[in-house]
């Protein structure tokens, strides 16, 4: 018998697709530093972040029934409060990373609540 070495050569192409899913997240975090400013205080500063396509909405909640009045300031954003427990302050289209200060006014009750929750909804 005669070996004999045979060559074999191959070519292969193909495609695949990849698909990725990114999930939403929006997130705020506050932090607090207290101090009066004009005729209300600074309270701190917000760290908003938020990968929605479509952009997010910034919301305050509060003890309904409170704080009739009062005015919440972020950044440019200001809302004056009607007392229902919860207030848009903003609206911003696309996804966004951003720092703001707070600012708060008291209304005729002045700060009848302690508790001030800021959420981010896209």
């Amino acid at each position: 018998m005669c070996g004999s070495a045979a060559g074999a050569e191959s070519t292969a192409s193909g495609t695949f697709n990849l698909r990725l899913t990114v999930p939403v997240i929006c997130a705020v975090s506050h932090q607090s530093a207290i101090s009066a400013a004009g005729a209300g205080y600074r309270l701190g500063e917000l760290r908003e972040y938020c990968n929605a396509p479509g952009g997010y909405a910034l919301v305050v909640n509060y003890a309904p029934g409170s704080m009739k009045g009062a005015v919440v300031a972020v950044g440019e954003e200001r809302v004056v409060l009607d007392g229902s427990g919860r207030a848009v302050i903003g609206r911003t289209a696309g996804p966004r990373i951003r720092d703001r200060e707070i600012f708060a006014e008291p209304g005729a009750a002045g700060f009848d609540t302690d508790r001030l929750e800021f959420n981010l909804e896209a």
